[in-house]
């Protein structure tokens, strides 16, 4: 059985989840809610079940479900993710690059500070700050908050200015 979704109709499914969920929550409607959850809390623990079960027949196989984006997404959700945080956002940092080289440089009670090399290509420094914020808190939404910091590039020093004269 292979994906019948991409990952581009995956991602307006999330979209459209996350902005219908927002609407319930602004409109008050707490019995669409408590359903909602209680809808929530079965398919997490059928998915709790279902990892356990691979785990003990497939090893690597939790692994390989995180991996997929969906199904890394309902992981984060039901706190079932196989890697922790500092993992998951190193990993989705590295997948930035070329255009981004970003380094996870601390991970403190909740507070990731992230080291970035010049700007995106193409971007500025505050675009290439946002992209690094919305990428850790997309793999990692248990950050409280995400510290971006800028590298400077190293100063050029003539070697006429060292040599000794």
């Amino acid at each position: 059985m292979t994906a019948t979704w991409d990952i581009e109709r995956v991602r307006r499914a999330l979209t459209e989840l996350d902005a219908g969920l927002a609407e319930l929550e602004a409109r008050d409607d707490t019995g669409a809610l408590d359903v909602v959850r209680a809808l929530v809390d079965v398919y997490g623990e059928a998915l709790n079940r279902t990892l356990a079960l691979a785990a003990d027949t497939a090893p690597t196989l939790p692994d390989a479900l995180a991996g997929d984006e969906l199904v890394g997404h309902l992981l984060l959700v039901h706190d079932l993710h196989p890697h922790d945080p500092e993992t998951r956002i190193r990993r989705a940092l590295a997948d930035l690059a070329p255009h981004l080289v970003a380094e996870l440089t601390d991970y403190t009670d909740g507070t990731a500070t992230v080291s970035i090399d010049g700007a995106a290509r193409g971007g500025n420094a505050q675009e290439s700050a946002e992209t690094v914020q919305g990428t850790v808190y997309a793999v990692a939404p248990e950050v409280a908050d995400v510290v971006v910091r800028h590298r400077s590039e190293p100063a050029f020093v003539p070697l006429t200015a060292v040599r000794a004269r």
